[in-house]
């Protein structure tokens, strides 16, 4: 087949279909990574949409990976704990002297990733404070001129693909704090006063457009949005993707209507059934690593099941986030959550796996269960959860015989119905 070459316009660009490979693998694994793991400071104060109010949570952010804007915060907790910890003059900066990910080892972070079940990997190539994970041509500030020396994108890059995954970048297209040293501390500093110069539009447009060269990444994530000055660049940036990476999907956040799927985040965002969708979360309620959080904020294996299972019925994937020390080594808890995950995925994949969900319906709540619905051509998978250790006889709504489960853990099961779509 001929490849498709795209124009710089948006009717040629929105003609263009999902990858089959996106909406097949399910699951992904997102990683928040930079200075910000040095300090490793977060109040673990609630879900990203749960707070009272946009002043509250920037004072009181719950993600790690803010903490630059957040302790620009006159009276905020975390701006006294870094005057406490690291000095009133220590510069954010400075944590680069310490960011040396002196353990990491990616070829164990990409088999670790491909144990949990995951098709893709997303990293943070630079965050909103402007710190590069990758030899950017455009700054200084990133990890091959300071911390670690090396190329920490490229690095993971052949990883991850090394062990058969797929790699993408995170980008924050709008957000660099570095040219911006105001704190945020409302939802009118999202568009309202944020980087207007066509300088900053050019810089971003220059690093998305040098990943792009650089990694070819198949998924390109950008956060928050686009410099307005920069809108009428994207159709040039997206044509120049596709045309490179034949693969390769884009989110919702680039402040334009087309995007190849939406995306959630905690308790925000779009969850449609006619739009592939992805949520993306922490373990616990940072992305970042956060040094507070522990077993009471970190998800239960059950419940990142339960979840998985939740959004792939209802036709979307799951991000995961975890959240690297500075060292490069994984908190022991993120590892576990992951490995069981992967454990529970290799007896149950076929449920999930290259399914699509049932349009008829997705989940019905029984007297003692819940069920979910997904399929794949004409077999239909029910998957159960809530269900005590033991033999059961499940009723489903729409079948007349009652199917029969056996529970061995806490965990959910499934049960595969062969032809049920075969009438």
């Amino acid at each position: 087949m001929e490849k498709k070459i795209f124009k710089p316009d948006w009717e040629d660009i929105s003609a263009r279909t999902l990858p089959d490979w996106y909406d097949d693998c399910k699951l992904g694994i997102f990683i928040h990574w930079g200075l910000y793991s040095v300090p490793a400071w977060a109040e673990s104060k609630w879900e990203a949409g749960g707070e009272g109010s946009a002043v509250e949570w920037f004072k009181h952010n719950s993600y790690a990976e803010w903490y630059l804007n957040t302790i620009r915060i006159e009276d905020s907790p975390a701006r006294k704990y870094h005057e406490e910890t690291y000095g009133r003059d220590f510069p954010y900066e400075k944590f680069a002297e310490s960011f040396l990910c002196e353990n990491w080892n990616p070829d164990e972070w990409a088999k670790l990733f491909k144990e949990a079940g995951a098709g893709y990997v997303v990293l943070t190539t630079k965050h909103h404070d402007g710190y590069c994970l990758y030899p950017s041509r455009y700054t200084d500030y990133n990890t091959v001129k300071s911390g670690p020396k090396r190329d920490l994108m490229g690095d993971l890059t052949d990883a991850v693909r090394a062990n058969g995954l797929k790699m993408g970048a995170y980008f924050s297209g709008l957000f660099d704090w570095t040219g911006h040293p105001y704190a945020i501390t409302g939802e009118e500093d999202f568009g309202g006063v944020y980087n207007k110069t066509y300088a900053f539009s050019d810089y971003s447009l220059n690093q998305a457009m040098e990943l792009v060269d650089l990694y070819k990444p198949s998924v390109l994530w950008n956060d928050i949005g686009w410099p307005k000055k920069g809108l009428d660049d994207l159709p040039h940036l997206f044509a120049h993707y596709y045309n490179n990476v034949p693969e390769g999907v884009v989110d919702d956040r680039w402040s334009v209507s087309w995007c190849d799927f939406n995306t959630a985040e905690y308790l925000m965002g779009t969850r449609s059934l006619e739009k592939k969708w992805e949520m993306c979360r922490g373990l616990g309620l940072s992305f970042g690593y956060n040094q507070n959080e522990n077993e009471d904020t970190v998800l239960s294996s059950r419940d990142l099941v339960r979840l998985l299972v939740e959004y792939v019925s209802h036709n979307g994937n799951l991000l995961i986030n975890i959240g690297p020390k500075a060292d490069g080594t994984i908190p022991d808890i993120q590892i576990d959550r992951l490995k069981e995950l992967g454990a529970w995925l290799r007896k149950h994949g076929e449920a999930i796996y290259k399914t699509r969900m049932w349009r008829d319906r997705q989940h019905d709540q029984l007297s003692d269960c819940d069920a979910f619905y997904t399929r794949n051509a004409n077999d239909l998978f029910v998957i159960i959860d809530g269900l005590h250790t033991g033999i059961h006889e499940i009723e489903l709504p729409f079948i007349q015989d009652k199917i029969k489960i056996e529970v061995t853990d806490e965990f959910p099961v499934h049960v595969k119905l062969d032809n049920f779509f075969v009438t």
